[in-house]
């Protein structure tokens, strides 16, 4: 679900990325915001979200990639593409619709089937209302609702239906004035999917919490790193707990001017158990998962 490598190299993504995109921001800068404070602080965080919406009658669309690889065995590489489009239409209040495509090329992973597809994966809707705006409060408070309906299996690529959606406080804060920005965020995702056996459905759900800090290097450029926890249970509550992982990595944010901005993000499964005691929770998550993101205002 959600919620949430033909060889070794293929199962790590590079970094090598992320500094070259980090090189290209040194020279950009005239046309950007002149202080951290004035920058969105949505996509600063990688994974984690900011607690920023944008100002009424703001419009966006988005182009996000999420990359996940790597499971007990074999060679498992999984993508998906998702497009959005979002707008602002009263102060503090935003609203998107986002279609999702998957890719997915698997090879010797158990109970997985080997092969490789590309389909449309699921469409969802997104609403975001601010509780606290960080300019004006203390810190910075959102609630992000995100249901969901999908056609495929988004660990197997399988054919399967299913209905769910994320809920997501985000709250983030400038700790250091024009320099450091921190965030964390609490989410529940629930699912509910019909097996193609006539009548038979499964429920699973995720609860997750992470922290993330930003720091700003130059005009156009912050650098940060950010942790997560994610639980999931076979069940829509907590009372059948499947596993558990710990996930970390660096992230990116490059504001290339005033109306466009691109962020990236590297996660590595740090700890994790399965319900069955695995070192790692690999059945339920990933090995690495990375996203990289564009985003234009206007």
């Amino acid at each position: 679900m959600s919620a949430q490598s033909n060889c070794a190299a293929r199962t790590r993504p590079q970094t090598k990325p992320i500094l070259v995109i980090a090189a290209i921001a040194a020279s950009i800068g005239a046309s950007t915001p002149s202080r951290a404070s004035d920058t969105d602080s949505e996509h600063l965080f990688g994974f984690t979200e900011g607690a920023d919406i944008g100002k009424a009658g703001e419009r966006e669309a988005e182009s996000e990639t999420i990359g996940r690889f790597g499971k007990a065995a074999g060679s498992y590489a999984a993508f998906t593409q998702n497009g959005q489009v979002k707008m602002v239409p009263i102060e503090n209040f935003r609203v998107g619709v986002n279609a999702a495509f998957g890719y997915f090329d698997m090879s010797g992973v158990p109970e997985l089937r080997d092969g490789r597809m590309a389909t449309l994966q699921g469409i969802s809707l997104e609403a975001r209302y601010m509780l606290l705006d960080r300019h004006a409060a203390p810190f910075g408070l959102t609630v992000i609702a995100e249901p969901r309906w999908g056609r495929i299996d988004a660990t197997s690529g399988s054919s399967a239906t299913s209905f769910g959606g994320t809920l997501t406080v985000a709250a983030d804060k400038e700790l250091i004035d024009d320099r450091l920005f921190g965030a964390l965020n609490v989410l529940y995702d629930p699912q509910a999917t019909r097996l193609p056996i006539p009548s038979a459905w499964h429920y699973e759900s995720e609860i997750g919490a992470s922290a993330a800090l930003s720091a700003r290097i130059s005009t156009a450029l912050f650098l940060g790193g950010e942790i997560r926890y994610l639980r999931a249970y076979d069940a829509l509550g907590a009372d059948a707990f499947a596993g558990q992982a710990i996930f970390a990595g660096p992230t990116l944010y490059v504001q290339i001017s005033k109306h466009v901005a691109l962020s990236a993000a590297w996660n590595a499964q740090l700890w994790g158990r399965s319900a069955s005691g695995d070192a790692l929770d690999l059945v339920h998550f990933e090995r690495q998962q990375a996203k990289i993101r564009i985003n234009f205002n206007f």
